[in-house]
């Protein structure tokens, strides 16, 4: 059973639609306070998500016209309790054992039907924050910048290589650690940026890591064969928030710090990721651009699948504007003295090393 007074109860929230009692709520809202970790915020950010699907849920059944469409209400809430659930366990799918992979996209499936059952429509994509909770793959891969690079490799190195691609690039940089994700939807769903936390360590055992928000900026517009599908173009890329976190010792024992203006100038400088992908890859067939399809949308959650990408998924649910300084930072760096990186546009340049040698394959033949 859930007490109030247990402050591991989270999974009981999980499991019992959202619906804790005020004791819980406020114990559970004193200890946020004092845990900062990136895992408890990604939990606050579910938590408040799952209290307000719930709340929109009981209004519906509340309502006069519920009638009958009331089981088939409480169905679907029980759908997104269960998949937040996973998305809890799984550490949005990152760990995710071989059964709740299945069960995942199951679930996904069912909000998929259910939206096709609710009037035959394209769900309506809408402006705001999103923050991802669960995918079939790496959380990084739902950055427009991954987006484009995969289905680069799709189409002009080998169908199916993405995957595997992607994973070892993972792997390759295996001393860093991805932390939020988020796509920002602005324009009136003409644009998305996609914002992901990174922190990069150093040398093992060296009280030292780099950290910031890399966000990637495209230009959305809705494809001609309809159904919810979009075309997502690449434009630029940035990082901002920029850190230097580290370890000192004093006298009351070793003390973390950080020093945000050391890096602060990193911001300024943007990379016109689109433009070196369209350099590179225009002349074999290619572009900076990525296909995405709407499958679910009702205001607080959203899923996104990947049609040319093996169609995997990447489930979000509605955050606020607030938790993403980022994204003001962005617009108001780029809006005043933002200049082109070298560097960055040099590492842009090394993920695409692949396309040079295919290049200079095809003017050979």
């Amino acid at each position: 059973t859930c007490r109030g007074n247990q402050p591991t109860s989270m999974l009981c929230v999980l499991t019992h639609g959202f619906s804790p009692p005020n004791a819980f709520a406020s114990r559970l809202h004193a200890d946020h306070q004092h845990v900062r970790t990136s895992h408890m915020t990604m939990v606050d950010s579910w938590y408040d998500a799952g209290q307000r699907l719930s709340t929109a849920a009981a209004m519906r059944a509340a309502s006069p016209a519920a009638g009958g469409s009331s089981r088939l209400e409480a169905e679907l809430e029980s759908t997104k309790a269960a998949l937040l659930k996973v998305a809890l366990l799984s550490g949005r799918g990152a760990w995710a054992r071989p059964s709740e992979r299945v069960a995942a996209a199951q679930l996904v499936e069912s909000l998929e039907q259910a939206a096709e059952q609710g009037g035959g429509e394209a769900p309506s994509l809408r402006d705001g924050t999103w923050e991802l909770v669960l995918s079939d793959v790496e959380p990084f891969r739902a950055s427009t910048f991954f987006l484009a690079l995969g289905e680069a490799v799709e189409a002009l190195i080998q169908k199916g290589a993405s995957d595997g691609a992607l994973t070892v690039h993972a792997l390759a940089t295996g001393g860093g650690e991805v932390g939020r994700v988020a796509h920002v939807v602005e324009g009136g769903g003409g644009r998305l940026h996609s914002l992901v936390e990174l922190k990069s360590g150093s040398l093992p055992s060296l009280p030292l890591a780099l950290a910031g928000v890399v966000v990637s900026s495209g230009e959305l517009q809705a494809a001609r064969a309809g159904g919810g599908v979009f075309d997502l173009r690449l434009v630029n890329t940035s990082v901002q928030q920029n850190e230097v976190r580290y370890g000192l010792p004093t006298e009351g024992g070793l003390a973390p710090g950080v020093e945000r203006s050391l890096l602060s100038w990193i911001g300024d400088q943007t990379v016109p990721s689109g433009e070196v992908f369209s350099r590179v890859l225009e002349p074999l067939g290619g572009g900076p651009s990525a296909q995405l399809r709407l499958s679910y949308s009702d205001g607080e959650l959203m899923v996104w699948r990947a049609p040319k990408l093996g169609d995997h998924f990447f489930v979000f649910v509605r955050g606020e504007e607030e938790t993403w300084p980022a994204m003001e930072e962005t617009r108001r760096r780029q809006a005043s003295s933002a200049t082109q990186s070298a560097v960055g546009s040099a590492f842009a340049l090394g993920m695409l090393n692949p396309f040079f040698s295919r290049a200079a394959g095809a003017r050979k033949s």
